[in-house]
């Protein structure tokens, strides 16, 4: 047997196709929309997440997200904006508000944390502890992950230190 492996070059000329539409989660109309296709791909959710597990999940973080940026959203709103779609982005990635990106990061990581917590639950025996100890780990990254989005997000800086 050698060493060497073929793999075939890649037939692919079309993009993805988008999520389906009826993956959405409709927000209050000022906050971007989430689709469910695009979290779960976002976070690697695997199929033991059931649909409902998963909306349920990204209805609350939504809400949790929301009500972090509330006071920034109260500006945004006397400033005459009717949406975060139309708040002048500080940067645009791939024609992408960085105010839109850090929403969804942010949402996407409380998804992130608060389903691997339920794992966790569902997962103490002496057979799942390996597998809590990762889960444990991946819930301090989502973690850090929605402070430094919802911090980049106001602009503010993502280390707080305290002198002892």
């Amino acid at each position: 047997m050698s060493g060497f492996v073929f793999n075939p070059p890649n037939a692919d000329t079309e993009p993805p196709a988008p999520p389906p539409a009826a993956d959405a989660v409709m927000f209050d109309g000022w906050w971007p929309n989430m689709n469910i296709t695009a979290v779960r791909d976002a976070i690697r959710i695997d199929t033991t997440v059931t649909p409902d597990r998963l909306r349920d999940a990204v209805r609350q973080a939504m809400l949790d997200v929301a009500a972090a940026l509330a006071d920034w959203r109260i500006d945004q709103e006397a400033a005459g904006y009717a949406s975060l779609a139309d708040v002048p982005a500080r940067i645009m990635v791939d024609g992408v508000s960085d105010y839109v990106m850090r929403f969804n990061r942010a949402v996407y990581s409380v998804v992130g944390a608060d389903l691997a917590e339920r794992q966790i639950g569902s997962r103490l025996t002496s057979a799942g502890a390996d597998r809590a100890e990762e889960l444990s780990a991946d819930i301090d990254i989502h973690t850090r992950n929605v402070s430094w989005a919802v911090r980049d997000f106001l602009g503010r800086t993502r280390v707080i230190a305290e002198a002892l």
